[in-house]
């Protein structure tokens, strides 16, 4: 749909095993951004959430589920120079690989809850990045360029995607994941 469907991604998220600390509320000023809130005192050090290891996305599970597939992907990638730029891709892939599954996904209601739109150097176009201040517009195109070659490497193994389908799953994976180890991460509610 078009529309984000948080509330029902958080219920998803308990019945899969997420905890959360007790008071944390989903909170939107704006309909559109969701955080976490709570209006009582949490100790310091104390969780907040637990996400079961099953849910969370890792670009080395992605390696183990997709395997040869996705050699043939970074490949291209490393030829590039963007071997730095693998773990994210596989991210990435799984994203688009939920995405094609649509409502039969395990985590579509997480996919479902997401921004549609984002505001991101891959997002702008080249009339943007003549407005910014110059290593804004460096960083903002470099992010540009990184989509462009994920969109290339994915649509080797996989052309029935459109650009935006690509660059929404971009989008998702690079602001959504974090980096630990050289390995990229996605818990689904704590995104």
């Amino acid at each position: 749909t078009n529309e984000r469907d948080v509330y029902t991604m958080s219920d998803w998220a308990q019945s899969c095993g997420v905890q959360q600390a007790e008071g944390i509320q989903l909170t939107s000023y704006d309909g559109m951004d969701y955080f976490p809130a709570t209006q009582s005192d949490i100790p310091a050090g104390s969780p907040v959430m637990f996400v079961p290891s099953d849910l969370i996305f890792s670009s080395s599970k992605a390696a183990q589920e997709f395997g040869g597939e996705l050699s043939q992907c970074e490949n291209q990638l490393v030829a590039a120079g963007l071997q730095d730029k693998v773990p994210l891709f596989r991210i990435f892939f799984k994203v688009m690989a939920e995405y094609d599954k649509g409502e039969q996904s395990a985590w579509f209601p997480w996919l479902n809850s997401l921004p549609r739109t984002f505001n991101t150097g891959a997002s702008m176009t080249y009339d943007c990045f003549d407005v910014l201040p110059p290593y804004a517009a460096y960083c903002a195109f470099a992010e540009r360029q990184n989509l462009v070659n994920f969109q290339k490497a994915a649509t080797t193994f996989s052309p029935n995607h459109d650009s935006e389908t690509l660059k929404w799953a971009y989008n998702v994976a690079i602001t959504r994941s974090i980096e630990r180890n050289n390995e990229r991460f996605i818990a689904p509610l704590v995104d």
